[in-house]
Protein backbone atom coordinates (compact mmCIF):
# COMPACT_ATOMS: atom_id res chain seq x y z
CA UNK A 1 0.00 0.00 0.00
CA UNK A 2 1.30 3.63 -0.83
CA UNK A 3 1.31 6.33 1.64
CA UNK A 4 1.07 9.12 0.20
CA UNK A 5 1.17 12.75 2.35
CA UNK A 6 -0.43 15.90 0.05
CA UNK A 7 1.96 18.98 0.80
CA UNK A 8 -0.29 22.13 -0.55
CA UNK A 9 1.23 26.30 -0.23
CA UNK A 10 -0.21 29.42 -1.50
CA UNK A 11 1.68 32.52 -1.08
CA UNK A 12 -0.37 35.76 -0.22
CA UNK A 13 2.59 37.92 -2.50
CA UNK A 14 -0.34 38.65 -5.40
CA UNK A 15 2.92 38.47 -7.72
CA UNK A 16 3.36 35.10 -7.30
CA UNK A 17 1.76 33.01 -9.87
CA UNK A 18 0.51 29.98 -8.46
CA UNK A 19 -2.00 27.20 -8.44
CA UNK A 20 -5.02 27.91 -6.02
CA UNK A 21 -5.24 25.34 -3.32
CA UNK A 22 -8.11 24.04 -4.19
CA UNK A 23 -6.94 23.30 -7.90
CA UNK A 24 -3.62 21.89 -6.42
CA UNK A 25 -5.58 19.40 -4.48
CA UNK A 26 -7.64 18.60 -7.12
CA UNK A 27 -4.84 17.75 -9.32
CA UNK A 28 -3.15 15.64 -6.18
CA UNK A 29 -6.25 13.72 -4.82
CA UNK A 30 -7.25 12.76 -8.94
CA UNK A 31 -3.70 11.30 -9.54
CA UNK A 32 -4.10 9.44 -6.39
CA UNK A 33 -7.16 7.86 -7.56
CA UNK A 34 -5.57 6.73 -10.60
CA UNK A 35 -2.56 5.21 -9.03
CA UNK A 36 -4.44 3.43 -6.15
CA UNK A 37 -2.83 5.57 -3.48
CA UNK A 38 -3.94 5.85 -0.26
CA UNK A 39 -3.80 9.39 0.92
CA UNK A 40 -2.69 9.24 5.07
CA UNK A 41 -3.11 13.50 5.11
CA UNK A 42 -3.08 16.82 3.88
CA UNK A 43 -0.56 19.62 4.84
CA UNK A 44 -2.22 22.79 3.85
CA UNK A 45 -0.29 25.88 4.09
CA UNK A 46 -2.06 29.28 3.63
CA UNK A 47 -0.45 32.97 3.26
CA UNK A 48 3.12 30.71 3.42
CA UNK A 49 6.36 32.50 1.66
CA UNK A 50 7.86 30.28 -0.94
CA UNK A 51 11.07 31.22 1.12
CA UNK A 52 10.01 29.55 3.97
CA UNK A 53 11.84 26.60 5.11
CA UNK A 54 9.52 23.14 4.67
CA UNK A 55 10.72 22.22 8.27
CA UNK A 56 9.36 25.23 9.55
CA UNK A 57 5.87 25.42 7.70
CA UNK A 58 3.22 25.03 10.41
CA UNK A 59 1.17 22.35 8.63
CA UNK A 60 3.86 20.27 6.52
CA UNK A 61 6.63 21.25 9.60
CA UNK A 62 4.79 18.30 11.95
CA UNK A 63 4.94 15.54 9.49
CA UNK A 64 8.67 16.12 8.98
CA UNK A 65 9.20 15.52 12.18
CA UNK A 66 10.89 11.78 13.92
CA UNK A 67 7.55 10.63 15.51
CA UNK A 68 5.51 10.99 12.37
CA UNK A 69 7.75 9.85 9.81
CA UNK A 70 6.33 6.25 10.20
CA UNK A 71 3.02 7.57 8.84
CA UNK A 72 3.51 8.19 5.32
CA UNK A 73 6.15 7.18 2.47
CA UNK A 74 5.09 9.40 -0.20
CA UNK A 75 5.12 13.56 -0.34
CA UNK A 76 3.39 14.59 -3.37
CA UNK A 77 3.17 18.20 -4.35
CA UNK A 78 1.52 19.95 -7.99
CA UNK A 79 4.68 21.98 -8.72
CA UNK A 80 8.14 21.84 -7.63
CA UNK A 81 7.84 25.32 -6.07
CA UNK A 82 4.57 24.07 -3.97
CA UNK A 83 7.50 22.41 -2.30
CA UNK A 84 9.89 25.36 -2.01
CA UNK A 85 11.34 28.43 -4.05
CA UNK A 86 14.64 28.50 -2.34
CA UNK A 87 17.25 26.42 -3.61
CA UNK A 88 19.25 25.61 -0.49
CA UNK A 89 15.87 24.86 1.50
CA UNK A 90 15.12 22.73 -1.85
CA UNK A 91 18.18 20.75 -2.07
CA UNK A 92 18.38 19.79 1.66
CA UNK A 93 15.01 19.02 1.50
CA UNK A 94 16.13 16.33 -1.24
CA UNK A 95 19.26 15.41 1.03
CA UNK A 96 16.54 14.93 3.63
CA UNK A 97 14.13 13.05 1.90
CA UNK A 98 17.04 10.45 0.38
CA UNK A 99 18.23 9.84 3.91
CA UNK A 100 15.20 9.39 5.30
CA UNK A 101 14.05 6.69 2.38
CA UNK A 102 10.96 8.95 1.59
CA UNK A 103 10.14 8.93 -1.71
CA UNK A 104 8.76 12.72 -3.12
CA UNK A 105 6.65 13.24 -6.37
CA UNK A 106 6.48 16.56 -8.54
CA UNK A 107 2.78 16.24 -10.71
CA UNK A 108 4.63 18.27 -13.53
CA UNK A 109 7.84 16.42 -13.40
CA UNK A 110 7.24 12.64 -13.78
CA UNK A 111 11.18 11.87 -13.15
CA UNK A 112 11.56 14.07 -10.15
CA UNK A 113 12.20 11.12 -7.63
CA UNK A 114 14.08 8.91 -9.76
CA UNK A 115 16.79 12.18 -10.34
CA UNK A 116 17.02 12.23 -6.78
CA UNK A 117 19.25 8.82 -6.75
CA UNK A 118 21.54 9.77 -8.58
CA UNK A 119 24.37 12.12 -9.15
CA UNK A 120 23.43 13.19 -12.57
CA UNK A 121 19.85 13.44 -11.43
CA UNK A 122 21.17 15.39 -8.60
CA UNK A 123 22.67 17.79 -10.26
CA UNK A 124 19.86 18.75 -12.65
CA UNK A 125 17.69 18.75 -9.65
CA UNK A 126 20.21 22.06 -8.33
CA UNK A 127 19.43 23.24 -11.15
CA UNK A 128 15.58 23.53 -11.04
CA UNK A 129 15.82 24.47 -7.68
CA UNK A 130 17.47 27.96 -9.19
CA UNK A 131 14.65 29.27 -11.17
CA UNK A 132 12.13 29.07 -8.25
CA UNK A 133 14.59 30.75 -6.99
CA UNK A 134 15.60 33.17 -9.22
CA UNK A 135 11.69 33.78 -10.06
CA UNK A 136 11.29 34.44 -5.98
CA UNK A 137 14.12 36.99 -6.33
CA UNK A 138 12.31 38.70 -8.86
CA UNK A 139 9.09 38.82 -7.10
CA UNK A 140 10.95 40.25 -3.88
CA UNK A 141 12.37 42.73 -5.70
CA UNK A 142 9.20 43.99 -7.72
CA UNK A 143 7.51 44.10 -4.20
CA UNK A 144 10.24 46.14 -3.11
CA UNK A 145 10.25 48.07 -5.85
CA UNK A 146 6.11 48.72 -5.73
CA UNK A 147 6.57 49.77 -2.26
CA UNK A 148 9.46 52.23 -2.69
CA UNK A 149 7.11 53.86 -4.85
CA UNK A 150 4.18 53.94 -2.86
CA UNK A 151 6.42 54.69 0.48
CA UNK A 152 6.39 58.52 -0.33
CA UNK A 153 2.73 58.88 -1.38
CA UNK A 154 -0.47 58.88 0.53
CA UNK A 155 -1.39 55.80 -0.07
CA UNK A 156 -1.50 52.83 2.89
CA UNK A 157 0.89 50.33 1.70
CA UNK A 158 -0.62 47.45 4.88
CA UNK A 159 0.04 46.55 8.29
CA UNK A 160 -2.19 47.80 11.04
CA UNK A 161 -2.80 51.24 10.89
CA UNK A 162 -2.43 53.86 14.06
CA UNK A 163 -4.83 53.40 16.90
CA UNK A 164 -7.69 56.41 15.41
CA UNK A 165 -7.62 55.62 11.95
CA UNK A 166 -8.78 52.85 9.56
CA UNK A 167 -8.16 51.63 6.44
CA UNK A 168 -10.70 52.20 3.62
CA UNK A 169 -10.48 51.28 -0.28
CA UNK A 170 -10.87 53.80 -2.98
CA UNK A 171 -11.15 53.71 -6.81
CA UNK A 172 -8.43 55.90 -7.75
CA UNK A 173 -7.42 56.74 -11.55
CA UNK A 174 -9.17 53.60 -12.51
CA UNK A 175 -7.31 51.45 -9.66
CA UNK A 176 -8.32 50.30 -6.15
CA UNK A 177 -5.87 51.68 -3.73
CA UNK A 178 -6.15 51.72 0.09
CA UNK A 179 -6.17 54.91 2.27
CA UNK A 180 -6.93 55.76 5.29
CA UNK A 181 -9.64 57.67 7.11
CA UNK A 182 -10.36 59.01 10.55
CA UNK A 183 -12.75 56.48 12.77
CA UNK A 184 -14.90 58.55 14.54
CA UNK A 185 -15.08 55.88 17.43
CA UNK A 186 -11.32 55.66 17.92
CA UNK A 187 -11.43 59.81 17.57
CA UNK A 188 -13.46 60.11 20.61
CA UNK A 189 -11.11 57.81 22.81
CA UNK A 190 -8.24 59.41 21.84
CA UNK A 191 -9.60 62.82 22.68
CA UNK A 192 -11.06 61.68 26.17
CA UNK A 193 -7.07 60.45 26.49
CA UNK A 194 -5.75 63.72 25.57
CA UNK A 195 -8.38 65.47 28.51
CA UNK A 196 -7.27 63.34 31.52
CA UNK A 197 -3.74 64.17 31.01
CA UNK A 198 -4.80 67.61 30.73
CA UNK A 199 -6.91 67.33 34.35
CA UNK A 200 -3.45 65.64 35.84
CA UNK A 201 -4.20 62.22 35.20
CA UNK A 202 -1.48 59.37 34.96
CA UNK A 203 -0.64 57.01 32.15
CA UNK A 204 -1.51 54.02 34.44
CA UNK A 205 -4.98 55.80 34.99
CA UNK A 206 -5.82 56.11 31.44
CA UNK A 207 -4.51 52.71 30.76
CA UNK A 208 -7.23 51.74 33.49
CA UNK A 209 -10.17 53.71 32.36
CA UNK A 210 -9.40 51.91 28.56
CA UNK A 211 -9.43 48.78 29.88
CA UNK A 212 -12.43 49.30 32.27
CA UNK A 213 -13.99 50.91 29.63
CA UNK A 214 -12.98 47.83 27.12
CA UNK A 215 -11.90 49.91 24.56
CA UNK A 216 -10.06 47.88 22.20
CA UNK A 217 -6.34 48.36 20.86
CA UNK A 218 -4.90 49.55 17.08
CA UNK A 219 -4.14 45.61 16.98
CA UNK A 220 -7.35 43.94 18.11
CA UNK A 221 -9.12 46.72 16.39
CA UNK A 222 -6.96 44.71 13.14
CA UNK A 223 -8.43 41.54 14.40
CA UNK A 224 -11.70 42.73 14.60
CA UNK A 225 -11.69 44.28 10.75
CA UNK A 226 -10.81 41.11 9.53
CA UNK A 227 -13.46 38.55 11.28
CA UNK A 228 -10.71 37.39 13.43
CA UNK A 229 -10.76 36.96 17.30
CA UNK A 230 -8.96 39.44 19.76
CA UNK A 231 -5.76 37.66 20.81
CA UNK A 232 -3.36 38.74 24.14
CA UNK A 233 -0.14 37.21 23.78
CA UNK A 234 0.27 34.38 26.01
CA UNK A 235 -3.43 34.10 26.62
CA UNK A 236 -6.63 32.13 24.73
CA UNK A 237 -8.46 33.12 21.87
CA UNK A 238 -11.06 35.71 22.65
CA UNK A 239 -8.83 37.58 25.27
CA UNK A 240 -8.07 41.05 24.72
CA UNK A 241 -4.92 42.56 24.61
CA UNK A 242 -4.67 45.07 27.46
CA UNK A 243 -3.35 48.85 27.91
CA UNK A 244 -0.56 49.59 29.57
CA UNK A 245 1.53 52.52 31.09
CA UNK A 246 3.71 52.28 28.28
CA UNK A 247 1.04 51.56 25.31
CA UNK A 248 -0.45 55.11 26.35
CA UNK A 249 2.60 57.05 26.86
CA UNK A 250 3.97 55.81 23.35
CA UNK A 251 0.39 56.53 21.69
CA UNK A 252 0.18 60.00 22.94
CA UNK A 253 3.42 60.97 21.44
CA UNK A 254 2.93 59.01 18.15
CA UNK A 255 3.48 61.53 15.65
CA UNK A 256 0.88 59.08 13.34
CA UNK A 257 -1.75 61.33 15.64
CA UNK A 258 -1.17 64.46 13.21
CA UNK A 259 -1.83 62.27 9.63
CA UNK A 260 2.21 61.84 9.17
CA UNK A 261 3.20 58.56 7.34
CA UNK A 262 5.94 56.57 8.96
CA UNK A 263 8.30 53.73 8.07
CA UNK A 264 10.57 51.84 10.60
CA UNK A 265 9.33 54.09 13.07
CA UNK A 266 10.34 57.90 11.43
CA UNK A 267 8.11 59.80 9.93
CA UNK A 268 8.61 59.88 6.20
CA UNK A 269 9.46 63.43 4.73
CA UNK A 270 8.04 64.42 0.61
CA UNK A 271 10.87 66.13 -1.19
CA UNK A 272 9.76 69.76 0.40
CA UNK A 273 11.27 68.50 3.66
CA UNK A 274 7.55 68.32 4.74
CA UNK A 275 6.20 64.69 6.50
CA UNK A 276 4.23 62.83 3.90
CA UNK A 277 0.73 63.41 4.85
CA UNK A 278 -1.39 59.70 4.66
CA UNK A 279 -4.86 61.36 7.02
CA UNK A 280 -5.96 63.80 8.38
CA UNK A 281 -5.05 64.92 11.30
CA UNK A 282 -6.66 63.96 14.52
CA UNK A 283 -5.56 66.97 16.78
CA UNK A 284 -5.10 70.51 16.26
CA UNK A 285 -1.63 72.04 16.04
CA UNK A 286 -2.73 73.80 19.62
CA UNK A 287 -4.46 70.39 20.63
CA UNK A 288 -1.35 68.32 20.06
CA UNK A 289 1.06 71.00 21.42
CA UNK A 290 -0.22 71.11 24.96
CA UNK A 291 -1.09 67.27 24.77
CA UNK A 292 2.82 67.17 24.52
CA UNK A 293 3.35 69.61 26.73
CA UNK A 294 1.57 67.84 29.14
CA UNK A 295 2.91 64.77 27.97
CA UNK A 296 6.13 65.69 29.06
CA UNK A 297 5.04 67.14 32.82
CA UNK A 298 3.52 63.32 33.16
CA UNK A 299 7.27 62.39 32.62
CA UNK A 300 9.16 64.91 34.35
CA UNK A 301 7.12 64.61 37.67
CA UNK A 302 8.23 62.41 40.00
CA UNK A 303 5.10 62.24 42.10
CA UNK A 304 3.35 58.77 41.65
CA UNK A 305 0.07 59.02 41.17
CA UNK A 306 -2.49 56.50 43.35
CA UNK A 307 -6.41 56.21 42.45
CA UNK A 308 -8.77 54.98 44.74
CA UNK A 309 -6.23 55.33 47.99
CA UNK A 310 -6.24 57.32 50.90
CA UNK A 311 -7.70 61.10 50.78
CA UNK A 312 -4.41 62.36 51.96
CA UNK A 313 -1.86 59.98 49.94
CA UNK A 314 1.55 61.60 48.60
CA UNK A 315 0.91 64.73 51.79
CA UNK A 316 0.82 62.56 54.64
CA UNK A 317 4.29 61.01 55.84
CA UNK A 318 5.40 59.36 59.43
CA UNK A 319 7.23 61.52 61.21
CA UNK A 320 9.76 58.94 62.51
CA UNK A 321 11.31 57.34 59.29
CA UNK A 322 10.17 59.60 56.49
CA UNK A 323 8.28 57.05 54.78
CA UNK A 324 4.66 58.16 52.80
CA UNK A 325 1.41 57.34 55.57
CA UNK A 326 -1.53 54.82 54.48
CA UNK A 327 -5.06 55.20 55.87
CA UNK A 328 -6.74 52.76 57.63
CA UNK A 329 -10.15 52.49 58.72
CA UNK A 330 -11.98 50.53 60.99
CA UNK A 331 -16.10 50.33 62.63
CA UNK A 332 -16.75 49.63 66.33
CA UNK A 333 -20.03 49.67 67.24
CA UNK A 334 -21.15 51.37 64.29
CA UNK A 335 -18.77 54.35 64.65
CA UNK A 336 -15.95 54.77 62.06
CA UNK A 337 -12.66 55.22 63.20
CA UNK A 338 -10.08 56.59 60.33
CA UNK A 339 -5.71 56.95 61.16
CA UNK A 340 -3.32 57.72 58.96
CA UNK A 341 -0.71 54.89 59.49
CA UNK A 342 3.32 54.47 58.64
CA UNK A 343 3.22 52.66 55.52
CA UNK A 344 6.78 50.96 56.43
CA UNK A 345 5.60 49.40 59.73
CA UNK A 346 5.89 46.46 60.11
CA UNK A 347 7.50 45.12 57.07
CA UNK A 348 10.76 47.37 58.22
CA UNK A 349 12.35 47.79 61.28
CA UNK A 350 13.70 51.11 61.05
CA UNK A 351 10.38 52.38 62.48
CA UNK A 352 8.32 51.46 65.17
CA UNK A 353 4.81 52.78 63.63
CA UNK A 354 3.14 55.66 64.46
CA UNK A 355 -0.98 55.94 64.21
CA UNK A 356 -2.74 59.26 63.69
CA UNK A 357 -6.01 59.83 64.15
CA UNK A 358 -7.48 60.72 60.16
CA UNK A 359 -9.95 63.92 60.99
CA UNK A 360 -7.04 65.60 63.34
CA UNK A 361 -4.28 65.23 60.87
CA UNK A 362 -7.30 66.60 57.80
CA UNK A 363 -8.09 69.77 60.16
CA UNK A 364 -4.59 70.46 60.83
CA UNK A 365 -3.73 70.63 56.97
CA UNK A 366 -6.36 72.71 56.26
CA UNK A 367 -5.94 75.23 58.47
CA UNK A 368 -2.28 75.48 58.24
CA UNK A 369 -2.27 75.27 54.61
CA UNK A 370 -4.55 78.19 54.09
CA UNK A 371 -3.26 80.57 56.99
CA UNK A 372 -0.18 79.92 54.95
CA UNK A 373 -0.86 80.50 51.57
CA UNK A 374 -4.46 81.45 51.69
CA UNK A 375 -4.62 84.93 50.29
CA UNK A 376 -1.34 84.39 47.75
CA UNK A 377 -2.69 84.01 44.09
CA UNK A 378 -2.48 80.23 43.05
CA UNK A 379 -0.08 79.45 40.20
CA UNK A 380 0.54 76.42 38.00
CA UNK A 381 4.24 74.71 37.49
CA UNK A 382 3.81 73.89 33.50
CA UNK A 383 6.88 72.72 31.71
CA UNK A 384 7.57 74.24 28.76
CA UNK A 385 9.27 71.72 26.22
CA UNK A 386 12.33 72.34 25.14
CA UNK A 387 13.76 72.35 21.36
CA UNK A 388 16.18 69.81 20.23
CA UNK A 389 16.52 69.08 16.93
CA UNK A 390 19.38 66.38 16.84
CA UNK A 391 17.15 63.48 15.95
CA UNK A 392 15.31 65.16 13.14
CA UNK A 393 18.55 66.50 11.51
CA UNK A 394 20.13 63.09 11.69
CA UNK A 395 16.93 61.43 9.97
CA UNK A 396 17.43 64.22 7.42
CA UNK A 397 21.02 63.33 6.81
CA UNK A 398 20.21 59.89 6.43
CA UNK A 399 17.95 60.63 3.35
CA UNK A 400 20.04 62.90 2.21
CA UNK A 401 22.73 59.61 2.10
CA UNK A 402 19.89 57.66 0.66
CA UNK A 403 18.70 59.76 -2.21
CA UNK A 404 22.38 59.88 -2.62
CA UNK A 405 22.93 56.01 -3.08
CA UNK A 406 19.40 56.35 -5.24
CA UNK A 407 20.89 58.34 -7.94
CA UNK A 408 23.93 56.18 -7.83
CA UNK A 409 21.81 53.19 -8.89
CA UNK A 410 19.93 54.92 -11.13
CA UNK A 411 17.02 55.30 -9.76
CA UNK A 412 16.56 59.11 -11.32
CA UNK A 413 18.03 58.73 -15.05
CA UNK A 414 14.94 59.47 -16.39
CA UNK A 415 14.44 62.39 -13.86
CA UNK A 416 17.13 64.09 -12.72
CA UNK A 417 15.06 67.20 -12.15
CA UNK A 418 13.16 65.52 -9.31
CA UNK A 419 16.51 64.71 -7.52
CA UNK A 420 17.51 67.74 -7.64
CA UNK A 421 14.75 69.08 -6.38
CA UNK A 422 14.55 66.67 -3.30
CA UNK A 423 18.62 67.26 -2.88
CA UNK A 424 17.91 70.82 -2.33
CA UNK A 425 14.86 70.73 -0.08
CA UNK A 426 16.74 68.63 2.04
CA UNK A 427 20.31 70.50 2.05
CA UNK A 428 17.90 73.61 3.19
CA UNK A 429 16.16 71.84 5.93
CA UNK A 430 19.96 70.26 7.00
CA UNK A 431 21.21 73.77 7.23
CA UNK A 432 18.02 75.25 9.07
CA UNK A 433 18.24 72.24 11.99
CA UNK A 434 21.74 72.46 12.47
CA UNK A 435 21.39 76.54 13.03
CA UNK A 436 19.19 75.89 15.76
CA UNK A 437 20.19 76.06 19.28
CA UNK A 438 19.29 73.05 21.74
CA UNK A 439 17.11 74.48 24.05
CA UNK A 440 16.91 71.97 27.63
CA UNK A 441 12.93 71.83 28.81
CA UNK A 442 11.92 73.62 31.78
CA UNK A 443 9.35 74.26 34.15
CA UNK A 444 8.12 77.81 34.36
CA UNK A 445 4.91 79.18 36.49
CA UNK A 446 1.84 80.04 35.38
CA UNK A 447 -1.07 82.50 37.17
CA UNK A 448 -4.21 80.88 37.32
CA UNK A 449 -6.22 84.00 38.33
CA UNK A 450 -7.35 82.87 41.93
CA UNK A 451 -6.21 82.76 45.22
CA UNK A 452 -5.89 79.60 47.25
CA UNK A 453 -8.40 80.65 49.38
CA UNK A 454 -10.61 80.91 46.38
CA UNK A 455 -9.44 77.42 44.63
CA UNK A 456 -10.16 75.58 48.12
CA UNK A 457 -14.12 76.21 48.41
CA UNK A 458 -14.28 74.65 45.14
CA UNK A 459 -12.63 71.62 45.51
CA UNK A 460 -13.51 67.96 46.78
CA UNK A 461 -11.18 65.90 49.08
CA UNK A 462 -9.70 64.42 46.51
CA UNK A 463 -8.91 68.13 44.41
CA UNK A 464 -7.81 68.92 47.33
CA UNK A 465 -4.93 66.44 47.60
CA UNK A 466 -3.83 67.56 44.16
CA UNK A 467 -3.38 70.63 45.16
CA UNK A 468 -1.60 69.66 48.20
CA UNK A 469 1.12 67.81 45.70
CA UNK A 470 1.30 70.41 43.16
CA UNK A 471 1.89 72.90 45.73
CA UNK A 472 5.07 70.82 47.25
CA UNK A 473 3.14 70.77 50.97
CA UNK A 474 4.24 67.74 53.07
CA UNK A 475 3.16 66.95 56.48
CA UNK A 476 5.08 64.60 58.83
CA UNK A 477 3.52 63.24 61.85
CA UNK A 478 4.39 61.83 64.67
CA UNK A 479 2.79 61.24 68.01
CA UNK A 480 1.17 63.71 69.03
CA UNK A 481 3.53 66.07 66.43
CA UNK A 482 3.08 67.60 63.24
CA UNK A 483 5.59 69.18 60.92
CA UNK A 484 4.97 70.75 58.11
CA UNK A 485 7.58 71.25 55.14
CA UNK A 486 8.91 72.64 53.04
CA UNK A 487 9.77 75.48 55.69
CA UNK A 488 7.51 78.84 55.19
CA UNK A 489 9.44 80.71 53.47
CA UNK A 490 10.99 84.18 54.67
CA UNK A 491 9.36 87.72 53.58
CA UNK A 492 12.34 88.32 51.78
CA UNK A 493 11.92 85.25 49.89
CA UNK A 494 8.15 85.54 49.45
CA UNK A 495 8.56 89.19 48.32
CA UNK A 496 11.32 88.53 45.64
CA UNK A 497 9.15 85.25 44.61
CA UNK A 498 5.96 87.10 43.55
CA UNK A 499 7.57 90.26 42.29
CA UNK A 500 8.72 88.40 39.77
CA UNK A 501 5.87 86.92 38.68
CA UNK A 502 4.74 89.86 38.05
CA UNK A 503 2.25 90.66 41.29
CA UNK A 504 2.32 93.79 43.42
CA UNK A 505 0.82 93.91 47.29
CA UNK A 506 -2.29 95.40 48.50
CA UNK A 507 -3.43 95.61 51.99
CA UNK A 508 -2.65 91.96 52.53
CA UNK A 509 -3.06 90.24 49.23
CA UNK A 510 -0.57 90.04 46.03
CA UNK A 511 -3.01 91.20 42.99
CA UNK A 512 -1.79 91.61 39.87
CA UNK A 513 -1.14 95.19 38.14
CA UNK A 514 -4.19 95.76 35.96
CA UNK A 515 -6.39 94.61 39.05
CA UNK A 516 -4.60 96.96 41.40
CA UNK A 517 -5.27 99.78 38.85
CA UNK A 518 -8.95 98.62 38.51
CA UNK A 519 -9.57 98.52 42.11
CA UNK A 520 -8.43 101.88 42.98
CA UNK A 521 -10.44 103.13 40.87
Amino acid sequence: MRRVLFAERISDDKNERSDSIESQHDKLTRRAETEGATVVGTAVDLSVSGDVDPFQRKELGPWLADENLSKWDELWVSTQDRLSRDDIHFLRFVFWAIEHNKSVMVLDDPGFNEQMHSRTGRLLLHAKGLGPAMELDRIKARTKDSHERRRFTTRWTGGIPPFGYRPVSRFVEGKTATYLEQDPDMVKVLHEMRRQILDGQSFFAVAKFLNEKGEHTARDRARIRKGKPVHRRGAAEGVPEQWSETTVKSLLRDPALLGHKKHKGEVLYDSQGQPVQVAEPIFTEDEWRTLQTAVEARIQTKVRRVNGTSPLYGVVYCGECGSKAAHKGSIHGGVEYRYYVCGAWPKENRCRGISVRAEEVEEFIEIEFLQRYGQDPVTERVWVPGTDNTKELEATRKRISRLRHLYVEGEFEDNPKEYKDRMHALRTRETELAAEPVVEGHWSEKDTGQTFQQLWAGLDLEGQRKQLIKSGYKVQVGRKTFRITPEPETWPEKKARLEGLGYVLEGNRWVRPETAQTSGE
